[in-house]
């Protein structure tokens, strides 16, 4: 997978508070993945998604210690423009300007029928729209999660999907209808992220202190009793990664990690769902 790296530089010589927003226009190949740099100022105007992405997966990352960074997955077998907007994309410690970046993802082999759904990653999501006269299967099965056809006594079907415990990015399934010896493909695009659930009577997710961030060997974890059973190390393209834990420290040797972004999920002793982001220089 290719990724497409932008940096966006700005001027400190406005002194002006007024807010302007911005568009800019990004080619990116299906499937691929953007990286904007150089959002926000930090402490004074961080940067903010305000709309997500709606086909692909899109999220502020931390370039160093703030969220700066907006990295866009894109949709495979997709053609069409996504659209994020940023709040304080460009920014001063008194201008804060609004970034609309139009994605304009190109594919020589499309699905024209796309279903595009938001789920939490602590939940999963049933999306009934098909028929079961039509006979649907799935043809390509979700890759961080699980995913299967539903008949319902009434005729009707659907998908059903659930992301792995912890994570967070996009995930898809390809479904074929039967119809008469022929066949169509649908699309189902599932854009997970661990910040839609809001319930007040649930212990809040916790991100506790992580040092040193960026880190280049061992990243420890303050002020938190962890499950270690539960812990799983995701890289920016949602894959698991290995990594030597040290139980008695409650660190984490990166050493051998491949220089990026790295997110570490899983549940501390009183079952409190933990997220951590670093960046391994």
């Amino acid at each position: 997978m290719k990724n497409v790296l932008i940096f966006i530089s700005f001027s400190l010589l406005s002194l002006t508070t007024s807010a302007q927003t911005f568009t800019q226009e990004i080619n990116i190949p299906c499937g691929d993945t953007a990286y904007i740099g150089t959002l926000g100022y930090p402490t004074w105007n961080p940067a903010d998604i305000v709309q997500r992405a709606a086909y692909g997966h899109s999220s502020l990352l931390g370039d160093f210690v703030e969220a700066n960074l907006l990295q866009y997955i894109a949709p495979p077998c997709f053609t069409g423009l996504d659209t994020v907007i940023i709040k304080c994309a460009r920014a001063t410690q008194i201008t804060c300007d609004t970034g609309i970046y139009v994605f304009n993802i190109g594919c020589e082999e499309s699905i024209a029928t796309v279903y595009s759904n938001e789920v939490d990653c602590r939940d999963s999501i049933y999306v009934n729209n098909l028929s079961g006269w039509f006979a649907p299967a799935i043809l390509d099965s979700a890759q961080f999660g699980r995913s299967y056809i539903v008949l319902e006594p009434t005729d009707g079907a659907g998908v059903f999907y659930q992301p792995e415990p912890g994570f967070e990015g996009l995930d898809v399934v390809k479904v074929t209808l039967g119809i008469g010896g022929n066949q169509d493909t649908l699309l189902y695009l599932f854009r997970v992220y661990c910040s839609l659930i809001s319930d007040t009577n649930d212990p809040a997710e916790l991100r506790p202190i992580v040092w040193p961030n960026p880190v280049s060997d061992w990243l420890f974890i303050q002020d938190v009793d962890l499950a270690p059973a539960s812990l799983r190390l995701w890289n920016v393209q949602g894959q698991v990664v290995n990594v030597q834990w040290d139980r008695s420290n409650n660190a984490l040797q990166t050493t051998m990690l491949p220089s990026g972004i790295y997110f570490l999920k899983g549940y501390t002793t009183d079952a409190v769902p933990l997220h951590i982001r670093f960046m391994k220089m």
